[in-house]
C-alpha cells in the first residue's frame, strides 16, 4: 500500500507485464489530492526510465473534486505524451473532465 488516509488509498498491484498499475480506490479531493498527485509522479519517474508504462485503475473511485480531476489530468511533472493509462474511469469522472480543457483549465477558457 502505497498511501491510506480513510478516504483514499493507493495500492501497487502486480503485474505480469512491465506496467506498474495502481488501483486507486475511495475518495479524491483537496485534503489527499496533492499527495495523490506526488505519488503518481513518483511512480511514473521510477517505471518510466525502464521502459515501463504505468496503469491507474480508477472502479473503486466514489467521488472526485476539481483538485483531484486537475491531478488525474495532470500528473505534476509529467508531460502529457507519458501520462499513463486510465482503466475503469467511472462515468462521472469522464463527464467531469469532460469539462476542462485541455491543460486542466475549467471550460478550456483562457481569458
Amino acid at each position: 500500500m502505497l498511501f491510506n488516509d480513510g478516504r483514499l488509498r493507493v495500492v501497487a498491484l502486480a503485474s505480469m507485464d512491465d506496467s506498474a498499475t495502481l488501483l486507486i480506490s475511495g475518495e479524491i479531493d483537496r485534503s489527499n489530492s496533492d499527495r495523490l498527485g506526488a505519488i503518481l509522479a513518483e511512480v511514473q519517474v521510477t517505471t518510466r526510465p525502464a521502459g515501463d508504462a504505468m496503469v491507474v485503475d480508477l472502479a473503486e473511485v466514489s467521488f472526485v473534486d476539481l483538485s483531484g480531476l486537475r491531478v488525474l489530468a495532470l500528473i505534476p511533472g509529467v508531460p502529457r505524451e507519458q501520462a499513463p493509462r486510465v482503466l475503469n474511469m467511472p462515468p462521472f469522472v469522464q463527464r467531469l473532465l469532460g469539462l476542462l480543457g485541455p491543460d486542466g483549465d475549467e471550460g478550456g477558457r483562457t481569458g
